[in-house]
């Protein structure tokens, strides 16, 4: 099962490099395939986007394409949004942490799927 999750991880890092909903692809991985609770997925999920994220960060900062003050508040402002989302999470249900999260993930893909739709009419 090792060698099954290593692919399935490098899958999900190439696209999420290619900019593809890695997170939900991880999440889904890790509840339907490795049966790990909501809660635990989303949890790995976060780790995951924080190296993802470090490591992106670190190439757009040395390139100079993000000024470090929106870096800066857009961190603390990310950091204060986990927070609360964390309380919310521990204190409902995992069935309706599920429910919300697989709503939150047809809600971005209707909404990539329109502005897609969008740009290829114009």
């Amino acid at each position: 099962m090792v060698v099954v999750d290593m692919l399935a991880a490098l899958l999900i890092a190439v696209l999420s490099g290619m900019g593809v909903g890695s997170g939900g692809l991880l999440v889904l991985y890790l509840t339907a395939v490795r049966d790990t609770p909501q809660i635990a997925a989303q949890g790995l999920n976060l780790l995951f986007f924080i190296f993802a994220s470090a490591a992106s960060l670190c190439i757009h900062l040395t390139r100079r394409h993000t000024p470090a003050l929106l870096v800066m508040t857009l961190a603390v402002g990310g950091l204060l949004g986990s927070l609360l989302g964390t309380r919310l999470a521990i204190g409902l249900p995992e069935a309706w942490v599920s429910r919300l999260f697989g709503l939150f993930l047809v809600s971005a893909g209707l909404l990539a799927f329109r502005r897609s739709k969008k740009n290829v009419s114009n």
